[in-house]
This record gives C-alpha cells, sequence and structure tokens, in this order.
C-alpha cells in the first residue's frame, strides 16, 4: 500500500524546485544519507511540460565509495493534466492510485521502483521513482527485432497484470470518447484554428468520427477481440531502452500509467505501430521521418505478444488472429489521440501548425486503414 507523505517543502510560484527542495523530498523517504547532503552538490535537470514535469537527479558518490541509498532519483511533479480531458475524469485512475499501481509493477521487476508518493506544503503531488538508466526510444529503434520482440513481450505482461485497481467498463470509455468526438464534430470554432494556423482542417472536423469509430467497436466485438489493461498513451517516449541491460534481460521498460484503464489490448499493439510515424515532442515536425511498421515487423510483434501472452495466461492464441485484432486497434487508438488534440485545441485555443499536421497526418490514416480493412460492408 502506497502512503501519500506530506513534505515540508513549499515549490516556489513557478514550481520549479531548488536543488535544496529536492534534497529534502528524497530525504523524507531515504533519511540517512540524503538529508545531509550539500544542495549544491547536487547534479539536477529538470523538464517542464504539459502533462507532468520532472527531475533527475543525482548525488555524489560517498568518500567511503559505499552507499547504502540511491544515488540517483527521477522525480515526477503532477499537473491536472486530465483537467482539460474531462471525458476520461471519472475512468482514468487517481494520482493515488497511479502511485500505487506503479508500486505494484515495480514490485514485480517490470519497471522503475516507486520509493515515495508525496505532496508538498503547497499542495503539488508527485512521486520519487527509481532512476532507469535508459533513454527514450526512436522510432527506428523498433526496426530491431530484438528491441521490437522486447516491445512486444512487455505489452503483453502489462495487459494480464491484477493490479489492485478497480476495472471500469469499456463500454464506458467508449461512450466517453465517442461523445467526446461527436461534440468536436463540425465544429466552428476548431475550424477557424485551423486556419488561423495555416492548415485547412475543414474536412477532418467535418468527418464522423464518432459513428466510424462505433463501428470499429462493433467489429471488435464481433471477432472476440480480448481485453486487458491498456496504457492507451503509447508514444515512444513511454517506452525506455535501457543504456546497459542484464545479460539476458529486457532491454525496455514501460513508464506513464496516467491513462491505465481497461480495454482492447489491440489498442496498445495497434497504437503501437501507429506511432513509430510520430514524435510528438520533437520542435521541429511532430512526423517521423522514417518508415511505418511493416507487414512483416507487425508479424514479428504478434508473434512475440502472442507467445507471451499464452505463456503467462494459458491461452491458445494465434499471432493471426492478435494481428487482426490490432489491424482495428490501430482505428482505436488513432481516435483517442484526435480526440485529446481536438479537445486540447477547443479548451486551449492551439493552432500551433506542427500539432495541426501531426492530427491532418492522423486524419489521413484513419480514413485509409478503415478503407482496408472494410468496416462499413
Amino acid at each position: 500500500m502506497v502512503t501519500l507523505t506530506s513534505v515540508s517543502v513549499t515549490l516556489p510560484k513557478d514550481k520549479v524546485p531548488t536543488k535544496k527542495d529536492i534534497r529534502d523530498i528524497i530525504g523524507t523517504f531515504f533519511v540517512n544519507e540524503w538529508p545531509s547532503v550539500d544542495p549544491t552538490t547536487l547534479s539536477m535537470s529538470y523538464n517542464a511540460s504539459y502533462s507532468n514535469a520532472h527531475c533527475f537527479v543525482e548525488r555524489p558518490t560517498p568518500a567511503t565509495g559505499v552507499s547504502a541509498e540511491p544515488l540517483k532519483a527521477f522525480i515526477k511533479f503532477h499537473n491536472d493534466s486530465l483537467g482539460v480531458l474531462e471525458a476520461f475524469n471519472s475512468l482514468a485512475p487517481s494520482k493515488q492510485e497511479e502511485a500505487e499501481f506503479c508500486y505494484e509493477y515495480g514490485k514485480l521487476g517490470l519497471g522503475a521502483q516507486l520509493y515515495g508518493f508525496f505532496k508538498t506544503q503547497d499542495g503539488t503531488l508527485g512521486r520519487v521513482d527509481e532512476f532507469l538508466d535508459a533513454r527514450n526510444m526512436e522510432p527506428e529503434d523498433v526496426e530491431h527485432a530484438t528491441i521490437r520482440a522486447d516491445v512486444a513481450k512487455g505489452l503483453a505482461e502489462f495487459h494480464v497484470l491484477k493490479p489492485s485497481l478497480d476495472k471500469n467498463k469499456v463500454e464506458s470509455y467508449y461512450e466517453a470518447t465517442i461523445g467526446g468526438l461527436k461534440k468536436y464534430h463540425r465544429m466552428d470554432k476548431l475550424k477557424t484554428l485551423g486556419k488561423e494556423g495555416g492548415v485547412d482542417m475543414d474536412n477532418m472536423i467535418d468527418y464522423d468520427f464518432g459513428t466510424k469509430l462505433q463501428k470499429v467497436v462493433d467489429r471488435m466485438e464481433s471477432m472476440g477481440a480480448k481485453l486487458g489493461w491498456c496504457i492507451h498513451d503509447v508514444q515512444f517516449m513511454n517506452v525506455m531502452v535501457k543504456n546497459d541491460p542484464k545479460e539476458e534481460g529486457r532491454k525496455v521498460a514501460l513508464i506513464d500509467f496516467e491513462f491505465v484503464m481497461q480495454n482492447y489490448r489491440a489498442f496498445d499493439i495497434g497504437g503501437h505501430f501507429m506511432q513509430k510515424m510520430f514524435k510528438w515532442f520533437d520542435e521541429d515536425n511532430k512526423i517521423a521521418r522514417c518508415r511505418k511498421y511493416t507487414k512483416e515487423e507487425k508479424r514479428h510483434f504478434c508473434e512475440e505478444y502472442t507467445r507471451q501472452w499464452n505463456k503467462v495466461t494459458g491461452d491458445s492464441d494465434t499471432a493471426d488472429q492478435v494481428f487482426l485484432e490490432a489491424e482495428h486497434g490501430y482505428l482505436l487508438a488513432i481516435t483517442f489521440d484526435i480526440h485529446n488534440m481536438l479537445c486540447f485545441m477547443c479548451e486551449v485555443g492551439d493552432k500551433d501548425p506542427l500539432n495541426l499536421l501531426g492530427l491532418q497526418k492522423l486524419f489521413e490514416e484513419f480514413q485509409s486503414q478503415y478503407a482496408k480493412l472494410e468496416i462499413n460492408k
């Protein structure tokens, strides 16, 4: 059980912590060595983002060369990132539930260990996690069979987890998403923002994503597509590639479980295939400069996924079955991103041309995949 711990730190108005703040936060959970560390000796990097700010910190090795507590840690400061995405407020885990999930996931040896869940005096929630010696995955990484296989195995293990989270009804997720998509359908405000950003979005805004998504869900139900605990936000920044993995160990680790909910397992698999085309945090272009997942790579991924799923569950699924589900999951994942980006546009008036071009690319991918799968027939 993860306990919310009050820390004797008040963040500045800009919410950027000082080195002393960081030392005191970590020192709340590691009480022998960290509290006496000179803050000026810390190496620290802080990054703010739309969703959550985060901070990497490292202290010097003690003079004895031996330390009983971690030298490095990763701190996440929670923003109210779901505030804009009202559709999922009742479905996504609370910060307390997310912390509990991360703790359970780390205890299984599948991800970073959670050291502490805290609240500052100014009300900011955050987590102190194990530092992973790893980098964010790049789209080209999955062109290597070993990394691709490890991501597949990692997703299979994630989907069959039995966390303490309450299960949401999958129908509730699609009611929320379809309702949101219908809200933005033909919205003049979004068309205006597109034009102001230099991108004509009219065809996309007039496209009836909600009705088409319901048809995809109906198809998933008719084929008996299987459910699991899905990450949903499977962009490549949320997969870490370890710099020095243990021999025979996994080369990747999954992170960021803010949207963990029950869904079709195909959502994450198809979403992973789709996200190879995007680099959402790139400052020059949100569309990745690389080729798409090939059919052969998708097949290999599904074979590795199925093997791991069956190993853990005792099922006898086939790679063809998982591949067919994933081809439809591709559409589920696209509508998640489109819904969220339209919501963000509407609420904050976003008209960044790079974001708009990314949206257009998602639209094109949806149309192409929808036609290929002959959903209307």
